[in-house]
Order: C-alpha cells, then sequence, then structure tokens
C-alpha cells in the first residue's frame, strides 16, 4: 500500500512543468486531465507575502464552452458554490484562486487541483436528461434508507496532505468508521487519485475503512474496476445500489 502513495506522488512530480509566462506568472500544467483531455493547467505568482494559486478561468470557461453556463442554473450554482466553499477556494467572474504561503503550498495546491476536478466533473450534468446531481442522489439514497452518514468530512493522511471525503458513516458496533468518495466520472486521473487518497489516509486511520460508490451509467472501464480490487478497495456501482444497501451498513 504504501508502494501505491510513492508512485501516485512520484507520477505527480514526473507529470508536472513549470514555466514562467509574464507579469511574475507561471504556469504550471499538472498531469490530471479535465472532461476534454486536457491537461489542467494552474497559474502561480509570488506575492510579498503569500503565493496565488489560479486556474485563470479555464475551468468554468471550459464548462461554458461545452454547453454548461453555471451562472444561468440555481442548483448548479449552489453545487459549485458547496465544492468552493468546500475545499477553501475564492472565484472572482470566473476565474478561481487561493492565496497560501509557501510551508502550506504543496496541500494548498493539491486541495486546489481536487476542487478542479469536482467542478469540471459537472460538465456530465450538461445533458439535459440529467436532472439531479449524483452526490444528491447518493444522498437522497441514504436519507430515503436510513443510512446514518455525515456529509464532506476532511482528514489528514500520511503526507500531511488533507483529504476530502464525500460521506463519512460513524463507527458503530458492528462496523468501522467508513470514508466514503461519490465518482461521477470515473476515470484513469481521478481513480488515482481516489486510490492515492484512501491509501494515504489509512495510513494514519487504520481504523477507517475506504469506500467508492461509482456512477456507472454511462459504463464504466473494466481497469477502473481492476484498480479497486488490486488495492483492496472497496467499491459499490450505482445500478446495484439496492443489493448493495446492507454493505453501507456492514462493511468491515
Amino acid at each position: 500500500m504504501r508502494n501505491l502513495v510513492n508512485s501516485y506522488v512520484e507520477w505527480i512530480k514526473k507529470g508536472l512543468t513549470l514555466r514562467e509566462v509574464s507579469n511574475g506568472w507561471h504556469e504550471l500544467v499538472t498531469p490530471f486531465l479535465n472532461h476534454s483531455n486536457d491537461m489542467i493547467e494552474l497559474y502561480l505568482k509570488q506575492e510579498k507575502d503569500y503565493i496565488v494559486i489560479s486556474d485563470a478561468g479555464n475551468t468554468i470557461n471550459e464548462l461554458i464552452l461545452s454547453g454548461l453556463d453555471i451562472d444561468r442554473s440555481k442548483k448548479r450554482l449552489e453545487e459549485l458554490n458547496t465544492i468552493l466553499r468546500s475545499f477553501g477556494i475564492s472565484r472572482k467572474e470566473n476565474e478561481l484562486y487561493i492565496n497560501t504561503d509557501a510551508k502550506k503550498f504543496p496541500e494548498v495546491k493539491h486541495r486546489f487541483i481536487q476542487a478542479v476536478l469536482a467542478i469540471d466533473d459537472l460538465f456530465m450534468l450538461s445533458s439535459p436528461k440529467i436532472e439531479t446531481f449524483f452526490i444528491e442522489d447518493v444522498t437522497n439514497f441514504f436519507e430515503l434508507n436510513d443510512v446514518i452518514f455525515v456529509k464532506d468530512t476532511s482528514f489528514t493522511g500520511k503526507s500531511g496532505f488533507g483529504h476530502k471525503f464525500d460521506f463519512t458513516l460513524p463507527k458503530m458496533k458492528q462496523r468501522k468508521e467508513v470514508a466514503i468518495r461519490a465518482i461521477n466520472t470515473p476515470r484513469k486521473d481521478n481513480i488515482g487519485s481516489v486510490l492515492w487518497t484512501m491509501e494515504d489516509t489509512k495510513l494514519v486511520r487504520p481504523e477507517t475503512e475506504g469506500l467508492v460508490i461509482i456512477n456507472d451509467q454511462n459504463g464504466v472501464s473494466n481497469d477502473i474496476y481492476q484498480a479497486f480490487r488490486e488495492y483492496k478497495i472497496p467499491y459499490i456501482v450505482w445500478s446495484k445500489r439496492i443489493e448493495n444497501l446492507d454493505k453501507l451498513k456492514l462493511i468491515a
């Protein structure tokens, strides 16, 4: 399991490239991909007492170009603001940004990338056939089936990075604490991030079990399932949520 953490960190390091652009700004290209399979780019600037991390408006502009204008939908705007609050990110018009000091920069940069991935995931909601959000669907499912949960929890992993989980099921007599990530669009890059999040957290919280809920509405590659099996991370596919309800109450 430690090999997974180390290999993931190395993958990130090797995939990062930095170049100076203009007016003190530097462009940081990451190995993470958006819904268009373009690498996610961040922009950094050293101010007097802090570092600015920005996406230069790319995340929201990409969604607009894909036909999803978040500001025109109250429901989607609320979801965007929830994501921003949970990751501590600010917004000015279409730009996303956060300020940090040098000491906290690695952790904050990691958090910023996770926020961009979560927002980019809203692309799947551009289809008029999709009327609700996956997180909302999971929340409603839990509530209707009396699954006790806490939403939007964060734990610090062995790496020192904070990891956000969509849901946490509290420890009970018959099961351990369960930290859950709900994945609307399973892709190789975001699955790698989830695997690392689970293992990095478990290194300091061995009594916390991980669980992934996967939206399989549009099909999922067998490689995704194999990755979870290989690293022994339990998962539930959304189409079989009823059949797996007991796992949410008895997973150990």
